[in-house]
């Protein structure tokens, strides 16, 4: 009894530190709360402090959301804020993200308007150009209505 007691808590161990280091550094953007957010955000590649995104490379970032009201466009709002300076991301800041949103339950493309209380799924695969400078930087992401935030998130990163 001992040694299965011993086992199953090495395997649960095992199985919680494995999620831990699969889990994106994410921290809300200033003024929001979005629920369960860390659990909702993917960067790959990214470590357990920061992202390293490496130039002449590309990153990936897979994040679920739950609009609260109809979002008849979306738009991508991503930029890099390197020593307080807010930097765009070339080629996805400012872009729609209408065609890089499915269904999360089916996987069905979900093209705009999005249905309220319904989860999505957002992919989006971007280059690191390598004329980006090497520095840490803060990489913040939001998906918005015109209006206001569906979800915002901030990562931390460097750039290598």
């Amino acid at each position: 009894m001992n040694k299965l007691y011993i086992t199953v808590v090495v395997l649960l161990t095992v199985a919680f530190i494995t999620v831990q280091c699969n889990k994106t550094p994410s921290e809300q953007c200033s003024g929001q709360n979005f629920e369960d957010l860390t659990d909702r955000i993917q960067v790959l590649p990214c470590g357990k402090s920061r992202c390293k995104l490496r130039k002449g490379t590309n990153t990936t970032v897979i994040f679920k959301f739950k609009p609260k009201t109809e979002v008849k466009k979306l738009t991508n709002d991503v930029y890099a804020v390197i020593a307080g300076l807010p930097l765009p991301f070339i080629g996805v800041s400012g872009v729609s993200a209408c065609a890089q949103v499915k269904r999360a339950d089916t996987g069905e493309p979900a093209p705009c308007p999005l249905a309220p209380n319904q989860e999505y799924l957002y992919t989006n695969h971007f280059p690191i150009e390598s004329f980006y400078p090497a520095v840490p930087l803060r990489v913040h992401w939001s998906l918005n209505d015109g209006v206001k935030d569906v979800i915002c998130f901030e990562v931390p990163a460097v750039i290598a």
